[in-house]
């Protein structure tokens, strides 16, 4: 039976809850798990956006197992921590693992039908543990603006709430300045293509101006979009000069200029995600923000999708080619 608390003990992060994680189940297996239900659920619907959903899955399955603080029998407790996908066209990667954290039961089949909770863009009017409705690029950052202001200027309430069962209650001392490091964060998880938006870059000189430490943008920097436009011919950068020209070229030295604190990281090394996420998370509220820029494969783990990103952007595939986007992953 589970104990009220107050509102100012720390969520327990979902990597506690032995029905969450299981010890028996390492990470990177539970993300080829949960490749293999995107590809079925994305075939189920008919198609979808292959590559840019199995280019983050790593990033978002590491944030709610081993980052943010939240609780999904509580979606909505006031002290959550906030992630907002703003590339939502790969909102079947958010599902996928909302759904592993029992934050709903909608089989991931239903995804993109008439009725469904589970629509193409995230409605957070509609599913549990969606924090903001979204597909219109761009626009995600200005929102997790917003909210990690409210969130820094408002004082929580003093109503009871509610701890998930075996879970150690733990209480806050001091005052609130002593409180800093527990409170909530918000995380914009961001494609590398729409940071191309002019309101991407507004909101980022706004958040630096404001000192918005609680707040982390994390870009799927997979360097492959739809529609858009590439640098100059010939341009690349000089750390990745075999590689293809990314959406928007020197994006670490851009944040930067902007005053944001800029991280780099493997987008599928799980190691090296969660000490990059923990490194963004040891800010204070009235530090920079940060920026993870996670470099990252669009269709990672399936080569078939790899190999042709502008194809795998959005597709439908035949039911041979599903079998062989199965047959490529390890876990079966």
């Amino acid at each position: 039976m589970t104990q009220p608390v107050s509102q100012r003990a720390l969520i327990r992060p979902a990597r506690s809850a032995p029905a969450l994680q299981p010890a028996a189940t390492p990470l990177a297996e539970e993300a080829a798990e949960l490749r293999r239900e995107i590809l079925r659920a994305l075939f189920a619907t008919g198609g979808g956006h292959y590559g840019g959903s199995l280019s983050v899955i790593d990033l978002l399955l590491t944030l709610y197992r081993r980052q943010l603080r939240v609780c999904p029998e509580q979606p909505r407790h006031p002290l959550r921590d906030r992630l907002i996908l703003s590339k939502g066209h790969a909102a079947i990667a958010l599902y996928a693992v909302l759904r592993r954290l029992a934050y709903f039961s909608e089989p991931l089949s239903a995804y993109a039908t008439f009725g469904s909770p589970l629509e193409g863009h995230p409605d957070m009017l509609q599913l549990p543990g969606v924090d903001f409705s979204t597909g219109s690029l761009g626009q995600g950052l200005s929102v997790g603006l917003g909210v990690a202001l409210a969130l820094r200027t408002t004082e929580p309430t003093t109503e009871p709430a509610t701890q998930p069962t075996g879970a150690p209650a733990t209480e806050p001392t001091g005052a609130p300045a002593e409180h800093a490091e527990q409170a909530p964060r918000t995380w914009v998880v961001l494609g590398d293509g729409e940071c191309q938006e002019g309101q991407i870059w507004e909101a980022a000189m706004l958040a630096a101006q404001q000192q918005l430490g609680h707040l982390h943008a994390v870009i799927d920097h997979n360097r492959f979009q739809e529609w858009g436009w590439s640098p100059p011919a010939g341009h690349r950068e000089p750390r990745e000069a075999q590689a293809p020209a990314p959406p928007v070229a020197e994006l670490a030295a851009k944040w930067r200029a902007f005053g944001w604190r800029v991280l780099e990281v493997d987008g599928h090394d799980l190691d090296a995600l969660e000490r990059t996420f923990a490194q963004a998370a040891s800010s204070q509220p009235f530090d920079p923000p940060s920026v993870v820029i996670a470099h990252t494969v669009k269709g990672k783990g399936v080569p078939l999708v790899e190999q042709d990103p502008a194809r795998f952007h959005c597709a439908t595939v035949t039911a041979a080619e599903h079998q062989t986007l199965l047959a490529s992953l390890p876990c079966q």
